[in-house]
């Protein structure tokens, strides 16, 4: 990045906003102010890339695909901003500017100013952790070899041991963790508590600053609002936090600024309060956005690119049927075959009697469930109560100490495709680091036409077959230029479109989703869950979907189950 001059600084010298809140390129909420003349946090004209071979081989020329550009953003004391946008637009690339963190093939120009004084890499540094706190998007940041509690004490940079471990105990009771949880490793945790750990991470030292990428995916509403409510009274104590979310209505909750992003930069910065009604917001994307929300009906009004209300009518998935209390329909199956009711009848997935524990701490005891073909059967609970291992129980992940589970009558298959297939909330943890996108998706493809239209699709050439794979990757917005890369190498609403794909092209009888939206933008997750509810009708799918979101299961489910 390159440096700044302190002359900079006099521009910043407006004391309050309350009749002037929109320059120096940003908005301003009315009650903000500009402590020492400077804005606590300042992004000037950023712009991000990456340098890759545009061939083979060393000596193959180079070129730098930028991905944020000329990006603007300020940050006051007492102030949070969220930042909303598209998944895989570069948000998480904005906080890696924050934090002075980049790949080695980045290309980074612009200037980041932190309380006045202008940064770069090497200054950024040693602020990461103290000054500048970051709940990172991937809960693969937590070591996977040394158990949480240590992890975190680890973090502490000033006092002894002791001081450490009092504020680490602090932090566990404030979110609902016991002492228990803190001896554990990262993967005897849920997705919720894993989350949680991170958010205490970036509370160790009481920073200025907290960059939160996706704080709260895999929390329920209790434990999310009150994350949201911390991060009120860290900014309202004099602190500054830069909310990156896909959740709009947390951050509507809390944030003093929204600030929408979409192809690499800030498309309209605006109040909370004009988040009330569309007409109010200026930007198509925007108006997206709020359509797109489960409780406004999921149903984008107009292109988020155009702008254009006929655009909108034409997505590639109807729109989500009320939820019934039953199938609607005889639907088909992948294969074009049509089952005769008699054999839907036989069919469903059942886990009986299901008994599962960590350690000495029981999780799930004599659980039953039955889910029949195209049912959509939502899952509610708080955090840390057994939802994801049910799900790794029903796809075979996991053994049961006690119980099983039958698929149409006959035990999980120990081998081959299982006809159960889960999607979890961490997609990281979903997929083999070390093979491609293309790889990925090619063994998931059981049927010979599947792997043949795969193949066809990434030539872009027309398939004969009757293989719904083009379909699928199209409705799900899966490119074809990511199929080269490594799961590393794409963002967490990319690399979750892919785990979906890989799922639906295994060919499953019965979808287990696991909190599958929540690194999704509004207007993706809507289309996601329109084409996934009128797939699973036509191929006689049944669902089990785990979320939080009260209107996201309102609107999807045809039932839901309290897991006591």
């Amino acid at each position: 990045m390159s440096a700044a001059t302190p002359n900079r600084i006099a521009d910043h010298a407006a004391g309050s906003h309350a009749g002037q809140q929109a320059h120096h390129h940003h908005t301003h909420a009315a009650g903000s102010v500009h402590a020492g003349g400077h804005h606590l946090l300042q992004l000037d004209d950023v712009s991000v890339g990456f340098q890759r071979y545009t061939g083979r081989g060393a000596l193959a020329p180079r070129e730098t695909r930028f991905v944020v550009e000329n990006l603007s953003l300020s940050l006051h004391e007492g102030e949070i901003l969220a930042l909303v946008g598209a998944s895989g637009s570069g948000k998480t690339l904005i906080a890696d500017a924050v934090m002075g963190l980049f790949a080695p093939n980045a290309y980074v120009t612009g200037r980041v100013w932190f309380d006045g004084r202008a940064m770069d890499e090497r200054s950024l540094a040693p602020l990461r952790g103290r000054q500048i706190g970051f709940v990172p998007q991937s809960v693969a940041a937590l070591d996977p070899l040394q158990r949480v509690g240590r992890q975190i004490e680890s973090l502490a940079r000033d006092g002894g041991k002791r001081t450490a471990r009092e504020r680490r105990r602090e932090l566990f009771a404030r979110y609902r963790l016991d002492e228990e949880a803190a001896r554990r490793y990262p993967f005897e945790l849920s997705g919720g508590m894993a989350r949680r750990v991170l958010l205490i991470g970036a509370l160790m030292n009481r920073p200025r600053v907290i960059v939160a990428d996706e704080p709260t995916p895999g929390l329920d509403m209790q434990l999310a609002v009150q994350a949201m409510g911390d991060f009120r009274s860290f900014a309202d104590d004099g602190g500054g936090v830069l909310l990156i979310t896909h959740d709009i209505e947390l951050a509507l909750r809390v944030a003093d600024r929204i600030a929408v992003f979409q192809d690499g930069t800030v498309v309209e910065e605006t109040a909370v309060a004009n988040f009330a009604s569309p007409e109010l917001l200026r930007h198509p994307f925007s108006r997206a956005l709020w359509h797109a929300l489960p409780e406004h009906g999921m149903e984008p009004s107009e292109d988020p690119q155009t702008g254009d209300p006929e655009q909108a009518r034409v997505l590639p998935s109807t729109a989500c049927p009320a939820a019934p209390n039953g199938p609607a329909e005889t639907p088909k199956r992948t294969d074009g075959e049509t089952p005769s009711l008699s054999a839907l009848a036989k069919r469903c997935l059942q886990a009986n009697g299901i008994c599962f524990s960590y350690g000495k701490r029981p999780v799930l005891q004599d659980f039953d469930l039955t889910v029949k073909p195209g049912e959509r059967v939502a899952l509610r609970a708080p955090s840390g109560t057994g939802k994801t291992t049910l799900c790794r129980i029903l796809a075979g992940y996991l053994e049961p100490a006690a119980g099983e589970v039958l698929v149409d009558g006959a035990p999980l298959p120990r081998c081959g495709a299982c006809p159960v297939q889960l999607v979890g909330q961490h997609p990281e943890r979903m997929t083999d680091p070390a093979i491609t996108v293309r790889r990925s998706l090619a063994e998931a493809a059981i049927a010979a036409e599947d792997a043949q239209a795969l193949a066809a699709w990434e030539r872009g050439a027309a398939s004969e077959s009757a293989s719904p794979v083009p379909q699928l990757l199209e409705s799900l917005g899966v490119q074809r230029q990511w199929l080269d890369r490594f799961p590393s190498e794409l963002s967490g609403g990319e690399l979750q479109r892919c785990c979906i794909a890989r799922a639906l092209i295994a060919r499953p009888r019965y979808l287990v989703c696991d909190e599958i939206s929540t690194m999704l933008d509004a207007v993706t997750q809507a289309r996601l869950w329109r084409f996934l509810v009128a797939h699973a009708q036509k191929s006689s799918i049944g669902m089990v979907l785990v979320t939080h979101s009260d209107a996201l299961a309102a609107r999807i489910a045809t039932r839901t189950v309290e897991l006591a």
